[in-house]
């Protein structure tokens, strides 16, 4: 079995403890390019903690400076980050880097220089995080839908003195309200922290099977790899148009066509599920599959467990799992803190081995985490149903569903 039971502390610190702790993170941001930037033109630094949220998220005006741009920005704390840079120029961003690995520790960062490469967006989507959750807004027409994991939900927008507001069809507790980079966001009567525009991506996937075929857009191209290779096709990333609610990217100069749809996919072959749908045509063939990474739908927010094993749970216990992007998990076992590691490959999901705390509590809620535990050691793959809840599978059988 997987699952290794161990001791975690937890040590509170005073305010002004942790007020100690915030340390700088200097660098410079150069690109390779001969351009001259604008005297508005904005330099955009994000960092993220160990699970892959957004812990710092700032713009800062270049006021005519050009390349190297030197920056700086404030760490929330001693541990590990990653940084990733972008420059902006008449609201889109047109540089952006890889990410920077920031080392645990005390005292102040030196990042040196950070390489900003071309950047061309995908268009029509923003990702934002709101909190401990992310949100996936796509514009289509003069509406909008909203991705939050595996629940989509269709807006239509609503005259407002200032910003953008977008309401979900039907429910009108469900809203999200942006002004500029910020928005707030409402899920069913349910207010978050303010949203910010979290920077894409530097690379986008698509995916599907017989005959196999990939697409991946990056460093402003499309590369397209079909018949299990035998096929390759590159050309530049066009604007996209709008189809049926769905993105269309046209080559220019070549024969293919990408399709895109923000609804949930699963893989064919493996049934792992993707947060779009692809449509492929070249070659007189319409070729479908998925598109993005399943992570975004597994690590969009935490998850609340409403069932283990088809036996619900105790009532008013707090059975939670969270997925990062590090590759770890971590939760309550409805007593106990815990905390291990996720694998997430393109066959499936394997939970483990995972460490608790070891507090004593009610046998009922004992016997439960137990049997949570025991069940996250046989996860294999999981699932989304079509109300957005996460459903974890073992073999055959449904071992859990959760929530958000």
């Amino acid at each position: 079995m997987r699952f290794v039971l161990s001791l975690l502390t937890c040590v509170a610190l005073p305010v002004a403890a942790l007020a100690e702790e915030m340390r700088a993170i200097t660098g410079s941001l150069i690109y390779r390019e001969r351009i001259a930037l604008p005297p508005e033109a904005e330099m955009l630094l994000e960092l993220r903690d160990g699970a892959g949220a957004v812990v710092v998220s700032e713009g800062q005006p270049t006021g005519g400076a050009q390349v190297p741009l030197q920056f700086a920005v404030e760490a929330p704390g001693v541990g590990a980050f990653s940084l990733r840079a972008a420059l902006r120029l008449e609201g889109e961003i047109r540089w952006l880097s890889d990410a920077v690995a920031i080392e645990a520790g005390e005292g102040p960062v030196e990042a040196g220089e950070v390489l900003l490469k071309g950047f061309r967006p995908m268009g029509f989507a923003t990702t934002m995080s709101c909190g401990e959750l992310v949100a996936e807004l796509g514009f289509v027409g003069e509406g909008a839908r909203l991705r939050i994991g595996g629940q989509y939900f269709d807006l239509v927008q609503e005259v407002t003195a200032s910003g953008a507001k977008f309401v979900a069809e039907g429910d009108p507790e469900t809203w999200i309200w942006t002004r500029g980079d910020a928005a707030t966001l409402r899920l069913h009567g349910a207010e978050f922290p303010e949203c910010r525009a979290a920077l894409p991506g530097d690379s986008y996937r698509a995916r599907g099977n017989e005959p196999g075929w990939t697409l991946e857009i990056a460093g402003g191209q499309m590369r397209y790899a079909g018949d299990y290779g035998a096929t390759e096709i590159a050309a530049p990333l066009p604007e996209p148009g709008i189809v049926e609610g769905a993105r269309r990217y046209a080559a220019e100069g070549a024969d293919l066509v990408l399709v895109l749809e923000q609804a949930l996919c699963r893989d064919t072959m493996t049934g792992m599920p993707y947060p779009a749908t692809a449509l492929v045509k070249t070659g007189g063939q319409s070729l479908s599959g998925c598109g993005g990474d399943p992570l975004d739908v597994l690590a969009a927010h935490p998850w609340r467990v409403e069932d283990i094993g088809g036996g619900g749970i105790v009532e008013s216990s707090n059975v939670s799992i969270a997925f990062g992007r590090d590759g770890r998990v971590s939760g309550s076992g409805g007593c106990n803190r815990f905390m291990g590691g996720a694998d997430l490959t393109g066959e499936g999901l394997r939970i483990g081995p995972v460490a608790a705390t070891m507090m004593a509590c009610p046998e009922a809620l004992m016997d439960q985490e137990r049997r949570f535990f025991e069940v996250l050691d046989r996860v294999d793959r999981f699932d989304v149903t079509e109300d957005g809840a996460l459903v974890l599978i073992g073999g055959d059988a449904v071992l859990a569903t959760a929530r958000r």
